[in-house]
């Protein structure tokens, strides 16, 4: 019974770890970005440091290619505007 008990506990406190790791990861991502945002490194780069960080490579392309695609739409789209 008694060493139930202890497993138990012993589950719950490595629950805890994990549950407080996630939330110190996500308070680093989170000053990372601060830190990004308010040294004004963000006309340098498509998203914030956490963003590589919580994405993977090919995540990172595929989204990456996708917000390039909206950019040149916009781009043409204010091409085509001064043309008329």
């Amino acid at each position: 019974m008694y060493g139930q008990a202890a497993q138990e506990i012993h589950h719950m406190l490595n629950k805890l770890k994990k549950i407080i790791k996630q939330i110190r990861f996500k308070r680093e991502l989170q000053i990372m970005d601060d830190v990004y945002y308010l040294t004004g490194q963000s006309c340098f780069s498509l998203f914030p440091p956490s963003f590589y960080h919580t994405h993977t490579p090919e995540e990172i392309e595929r989204i990456t290619q996708e917000e390039l695609a909206k950019i040149m739409e916009i781009i043409e789209q204010m091409d085509s505007t001064d043309e008329h």
